[in-house]
Protein backbone atom coordinates (compact mmCIF):
# COMPACT_ATOMS: atom_id res chain seq x y z
CA UNK A 1 0.00 0.00 0.00
CA UNK A 2 1.24 3.62 -0.72
CA UNK A 3 1.28 5.70 1.66
CA UNK A 4 1.65 9.81 0.51
CA UNK A 5 1.70 11.54 3.63
CA UNK A 6 5.49 11.69 5.50
CA UNK A 7 5.32 11.23 9.04
CA UNK A 8 7.76 12.54 11.42
CA UNK A 9 8.37 10.40 14.65
CA UNK A 10 11.24 11.65 16.78
CA UNK A 11 12.28 9.52 20.07
CA UNK A 12 13.71 11.98 22.78
CA UNK A 13 16.22 10.23 25.10
CA UNK A 14 17.84 10.69 28.27
CA UNK A 15 19.77 8.09 30.26
CA UNK A 16 16.65 5.65 29.01
CA UNK A 17 19.37 3.36 27.28
CA UNK A 18 17.73 0.56 28.69
CA UNK A 19 14.24 1.32 27.02
CA UNK A 20 15.55 2.64 23.96
CA UNK A 21 16.10 0.34 21.79
CA UNK A 22 12.54 -1.33 22.30
CA UNK A 23 11.11 2.07 21.21
CA UNK A 24 13.59 2.47 18.19
CA UNK A 25 11.96 -1.22 17.00
CA UNK A 26 8.44 0.10 17.44
CA UNK A 27 9.29 2.72 14.62
CA UNK A 28 10.31 0.51 12.07
CA UNK A 29 8.01 -1.89 12.61
CA UNK A 30 5.40 0.29 12.06
CA UNK A 31 2.69 -0.79 8.76
CA UNK A 32 2.62 2.82 7.80
CA UNK A 33 5.62 2.81 5.50
CA UNK A 34 6.35 6.26 4.88
CA UNK A 35 8.03 7.16 8.28
CA UNK A 36 11.16 9.69 9.01
CA UNK A 37 12.85 8.80 12.33
CA UNK A 38 14.79 11.43 14.45
CA UNK A 39 16.21 10.10 17.04
CA UNK A 40 16.89 13.20 20.00
CA UNK A 41 19.41 13.02 22.66
CA UNK A 42 19.01 15.13 25.13
CA UNK A 43 22.62 15.23 27.00
CA UNK A 44 22.50 11.02 28.10
CA UNK A 45 25.78 9.89 29.80
CA UNK A 46 24.67 6.52 30.38
CA UNK A 47 26.34 3.63 28.81
CA UNK A 48 23.66 1.99 27.29
CA UNK A 49 22.20 4.92 25.22
CA UNK A 50 25.55 5.69 23.56
CA UNK A 51 26.15 2.49 22.45
CA UNK A 52 22.45 2.16 20.67
CA UNK A 53 23.14 6.04 19.49
CA UNK A 54 26.11 4.86 17.84
CA UNK A 55 24.54 2.00 16.45
CA UNK A 56 21.56 4.03 14.51
CA UNK A 57 24.04 6.48 13.72
CA UNK A 58 25.20 4.04 10.82
CA UNK A 59 21.27 3.81 9.67
CA UNK A 60 20.52 5.98 7.11
CA UNK A 61 17.06 5.72 7.38
CA UNK A 62 17.32 7.36 10.86
CA UNK A 63 18.37 11.39 11.37
CA UNK A 64 20.56 11.28 14.90
CA UNK A 65 20.86 14.42 16.57
CA UNK A 66 22.82 14.86 19.94
CA UNK A 67 22.85 17.78 22.05
CA UNK A 68 23.71 19.13 25.67
CA UNK A 69 20.69 18.30 28.44
CA UNK A 70 18.56 21.45 27.66
CA UNK A 71 15.18 19.65 28.35
CA UNK A 72 11.71 18.33 26.46
CA UNK A 73 10.73 21.41 25.43
CA UNK A 74 13.48 22.12 23.76
CA UNK A 75 13.77 18.55 22.30
CA UNK A 76 10.63 19.30 20.58
CA UNK A 77 11.25 22.72 18.99
CA UNK A 78 14.51 21.18 17.40
CA UNK A 79 12.35 18.19 16.14
CA UNK A 80 9.82 21.32 14.32
CA UNK A 81 13.03 22.52 12.84
CA UNK A 82 14.45 19.69 11.55
CA UNK A 83 11.69 17.23 10.65
CA UNK A 84 10.53 17.14 6.87
CA UNK A 85 6.72 15.62 7.41
CA UNK A 86 3.57 17.12 7.16
CA UNK A 87 2.63 15.39 10.34
CA UNK A 88 4.68 14.59 13.03
CA UNK A 89 4.60 12.49 16.95
CA UNK A 90 6.62 12.57 19.61
CA UNK A 91 7.41 8.73 20.83
CA UNK A 92 9.35 8.88 24.46
CA UNK A 93 12.37 6.83 24.81
CA UNK A 94 10.66 4.62 27.46
CA UNK A 95 7.69 4.10 26.03
CA UNK A 96 6.74 1.89 22.82
CA UNK A 97 3.85 2.04 19.93
CA UNK A 98 1.87 -0.24 18.46
CA UNK A 99 2.49 -1.55 15.20
CA UNK A 100 -0.13 -0.13 13.55
CA UNK A 101 -0.45 3.38 15.76
CA UNK A 102 0.88 5.53 12.55
CA UNK A 103 -1.84 4.10 10.67
CA UNK A 104 -4.83 4.20 12.46
CA UNK A 105 -3.80 7.95 13.04
CA UNK A 106 -2.33 9.15 10.18
CA UNK A 107 -5.85 7.99 8.08
CA UNK A 108 -8.12 10.26 10.53
CA UNK A 109 -6.42 13.41 9.63
CA UNK A 110 -5.84 12.19 5.57
CA UNK A 111 -9.41 11.99 6.28
CA UNK A 112 -10.19 15.32 7.64
CA UNK A 113 -8.66 18.17 6.89
CA UNK A 114 -9.93 20.68 9.72
CA UNK A 115 -8.35 18.50 12.65
CA UNK A 116 -5.17 19.84 13.79
CA UNK A 117 -4.50 16.46 15.74
CA UNK A 118 -5.45 12.69 16.88
CA UNK A 119 -4.68 10.78 19.99
CA UNK A 120 -5.07 7.23 20.77
CA UNK A 121 -6.29 4.97 24.01
CA UNK A 122 -3.07 3.26 25.77
CA UNK A 123 -1.64 0.79 28.37
CA UNK A 124 -0.46 1.57 31.27
CA UNK A 125 2.66 -1.13 31.61
CA UNK A 126 5.53 -1.83 33.73
CA UNK A 127 9.35 -1.28 33.49
CA UNK A 128 9.32 -5.31 31.85
CA UNK A 129 5.90 -4.07 29.34
CA UNK A 130 3.56 -5.89 31.82
CA UNK A 131 0.09 -4.62 30.94
CA UNK A 132 -1.39 -2.43 34.10
CA UNK A 133 -4.73 -1.07 32.74
CA UNK A 134 -6.11 -0.03 29.71
CA UNK A 135 -6.76 3.35 29.72
CA UNK A 136 -9.64 4.40 27.75
CA UNK A 137 -10.36 8.29 27.00
CA UNK A 138 -13.97 9.84 26.58
CA UNK A 139 -14.97 9.69 22.69
CA UNK A 140 -13.93 13.53 21.40
CA UNK A 141 -16.75 13.67 18.81
CA UNK A 142 -19.73 12.00 20.87
CA UNK A 143 -19.24 12.73 24.35
CA UNK A 144 -16.97 15.41 25.13
CA UNK A 145 -17.64 19.44 25.07
CA UNK A 146 -15.32 20.49 27.73
CA UNK A 147 -12.12 19.95 26.20
CA UNK A 148 -10.24 19.86 29.58
CA UNK A 149 -8.87 16.23 29.32
CA UNK A 150 -5.94 16.92 26.76
CA UNK A 151 -4.32 14.27 24.76
CA UNK A 152 -1.23 13.52 25.69
CA UNK A 153 2.05 15.17 24.96
CA UNK A 154 3.68 12.03 22.87
CA UNK A 155 2.51 9.57 21.44
CA UNK A 156 0.00 12.25 19.76
CA UNK A 157 0.05 12.92 15.61
CA UNK A 158 -0.18 16.68 15.04
CA UNK A 159 -0.26 18.65 11.52
CA UNK A 160 3.67 20.16 11.78
CA UNK A 161 2.05 23.91 9.88
CA UNK A 162 -0.52 24.17 12.73
CA UNK A 163 2.03 24.17 15.54
CA UNK A 164 4.51 25.93 13.79
CA UNK A 165 1.65 28.43 13.37
CA UNK A 166 0.83 28.21 16.95
CA UNK A 167 4.59 29.01 17.88
CA UNK A 168 5.60 25.67 18.82
CA UNK A 169 6.85 25.28 22.55
CA UNK A 170 7.31 27.15 25.21
CA UNK A 171 10.67 26.18 26.42
CA UNK A 172 9.54 27.96 29.82
CA UNK A 173 7.73 24.75 30.59
CA UNK A 174 9.67 21.75 31.71
CA UNK A 175 6.93 18.84 31.51
CA UNK A 176 3.00 18.70 30.51
CA UNK A 177 3.80 20.32 27.57
CA UNK A 178 0.68 18.64 25.98
CA UNK A 179 -1.60 21.11 27.87
CA UNK A 180 0.13 24.21 26.90
CA UNK A 181 -0.18 22.74 22.98
CA UNK A 182 -3.65 21.47 23.80
CA UNK A 183 -4.67 25.09 25.33
CA UNK A 184 -3.28 26.61 21.90
CA UNK A 185 -4.86 24.21 19.13
CA UNK A 186 -8.31 24.26 20.58
CA UNK A 187 -8.80 27.82 20.34
CA UNK A 188 -8.52 27.55 17.08
CA UNK A 189 -8.70 24.27 15.64
CA UNK A 190 -11.11 20.79 15.94
CA UNK A 191 -9.34 17.36 17.70
CA UNK A 192 -9.73 13.97 17.34
CA UNK A 193 -9.48 10.43 18.95
CA UNK A 194 -9.57 6.91 18.00
CA UNK A 195 -10.43 4.77 20.92
CA UNK A 196 -8.06 1.63 20.16
CA UNK A 197 -5.46 1.36 22.46
CA UNK A 198 -2.20 2.32 20.49
CA UNK A 199 0.95 2.84 22.35
CA UNK A 200 2.77 1.42 26.12
CA UNK A 201 2.93 3.93 28.83
CA UNK A 202 5.45 2.83 30.93
CA UNK A 203 5.39 3.75 34.74
CA UNK A 204 8.60 3.61 36.72
CA UNK A 205 10.49 5.52 39.08
CA UNK A 206 11.87 7.88 36.95
CA UNK A 207 9.31 8.81 34.98
CA UNK A 208 8.26 12.43 34.47
CA UNK A 209 4.82 12.48 36.23
CA UNK A 210 5.53 10.75 38.89
CA UNK A 211 6.22 14.71 40.90
CA UNK A 212 3.05 15.06 41.25
CA UNK A 213 3.17 18.51 42.83
CA UNK A 214 5.52 19.80 39.97
CA UNK A 215 3.27 18.64 37.39
CA UNK A 216 -0.29 20.26 38.89
CA UNK A 217 1.99 23.39 39.84
CA UNK A 218 3.01 23.38 36.07
CA UNK A 219 -0.55 22.89 34.91
CA UNK A 220 -1.54 26.09 36.99
CA UNK A 221 1.33 28.05 35.77
CA UNK A 222 -0.08 27.45 32.32
CA UNK A 223 -3.57 28.03 32.32
CA UNK A 224 -2.64 31.28 34.24
CA UNK A 225 -0.35 31.93 31.07
CA UNK A 226 -2.96 31.15 29.11
CA UNK A 227 -5.51 33.18 31.01
CA UNK A 228 -3.62 36.32 30.79
CA UNK A 229 -3.34 35.87 26.31
CA UNK A 230 -7.26 35.72 26.80
CA UNK A 231 -8.95 38.51 24.88
CA UNK A 232 -12.67 37.66 26.33
CA UNK A 233 -13.97 39.98 28.86
CA UNK A 234 -12.96 39.23 32.43
CA UNK A 235 -15.74 39.19 34.92
CA UNK A 236 -16.63 38.51 38.39
CA UNK A 237 -17.89 35.20 39.17
CA UNK A 238 -18.19 32.41 41.44
CA UNK A 239 -16.64 28.72 40.59
CA UNK A 240 -17.19 25.49 41.40
CA UNK A 241 -14.53 23.19 40.38
CA UNK A 242 -16.02 19.45 40.78
CA UNK A 243 -13.20 16.96 41.73
CA UNK A 244 -13.38 13.73 40.64
CA UNK A 245 -9.60 12.06 41.35
CA UNK A 246 -8.05 9.07 40.17
CA UNK A 247 -10.35 7.11 42.73
CA UNK A 248 -13.11 7.61 39.65
CA UNK A 249 -10.82 7.74 36.49
CA UNK A 250 -7.18 7.14 36.59
CA UNK A 251 -5.93 9.68 33.91
CA UNK A 252 -7.89 12.94 36.15
CA UNK A 253 -5.64 14.23 39.21
CA UNK A 254 -7.47 16.91 42.12
CA UNK A 255 -6.27 20.16 41.61
CA UNK A 256 -4.84 20.34 44.58
CA UNK A 257 -4.76 18.02 47.65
Amino acid sequence: MVYPTLVTIYIVNHNYGRYLEESIKSVIKQTYSNIEILLIDDGSNDKESDSILKKYEDDKDIFVIRQENLGLTHSNNVALKNATGSYIMRLDADDYLEENCVEELAKVLDENQDYALVFPDYYEVTENGTILAEICRHDFLKDVELLDSPAHGACTLFRRDLLLQVGGYDEEIKLQDGWDIWLKLISKYSVSNVRKPLFYYRQHSKSLTKDETFMLETRAKILKKHVKKSTQKKVKSLAVLPVRGKGFDSINFALWK
